[in-house]
């Protein structure tokens, strides 16, 4: 039986597609460079984070050395908003139990000290809302080291100051918005002091 012409057409155009959209949907190699694409930005993305975790380790380090040194009564750590918590948020992070743990082994060092725990935002938002968020956020700090970090909960505070005590300009001199000087000033500053030292005997 001859086909019409009209019949056959379509037939070889329907034919075609569907060898089209197998050949697509089974290519292997198309599969796997985006797997390669995808791990190798997996693969940045944890090496950024080791980097920043090795600074922060060396800066750990550093205040330890100089509450070590004689005179020295007391010390700060910096902890960055954003590596803490999500913008916003004062529910820690994951990735943050990492940071707490080596701020929980430098204060190991010192159980006879004082902690206060002082949290900043920065200036966008109700100076209302930022001075709430401020404070949850240095009572979720705190309360994850005396939970977690071995910290005496009588050795321990936490107090809020919103935008207060900027330590970057949230904005350009012409006004418009810095983003580098506000992520600087998201952070949470933990303060250890030393008990005073003994009077001399007489």
């Amino acid at each position: 039986m001859v086909l019409p012409r009209l019949f056959q057409v379509s037939l070889v155009v329907v034919s075609l597609a569907g060898s089209t959209a197998a050949f697509a949907q089974n290519n292997p190699e198309a599969a796997i460079a985006k797997k390669q694409a995808e791990l190798e930005r997996q693969r940045i993305a944890l090496e950024k984070r080791s980097v920043e975790l090795q600074q922060k380790e060396l800066e750990l380090e550093k205040a330890r050395q100089e509450l070590q040194q004689a005179g020295a009564r007391s010390m700060s750590i910096n902890l960055s908003g954003d590596v803490l918590f999500d913008y916003g948020q004062a529910a820690l992070k994951p990735a943050a139990e990492e940071s707490l743990k080596k701020v929980a082994t430098v204060l190991s060092l010192f159980p006879d000290s004082t902690v206060t725990v002082e949290g900043y935002t920065d200036s966008k938002g109700a100076k209302a809302t930022n001075l709430q968020l401020s404070k949850d956020r240095a009572m979720s700090v705190k309360d994850w080291l005396t939970k977690n970090g071995g910290v005496a909960p009588a050795a321990i505070s936490a107090k809020g100051f919103g935008e207060q005590n900027a330590v970057a300009p949230n904005t350009n001199p012409d006004g418009t918005d810095n983003p580098i000087g506000r992520a600087k000033n998201r952070r949470v500053s933990i303060i250890v002091e030393k008990p005073p030292p003994p009077p001399p005997t007489p």
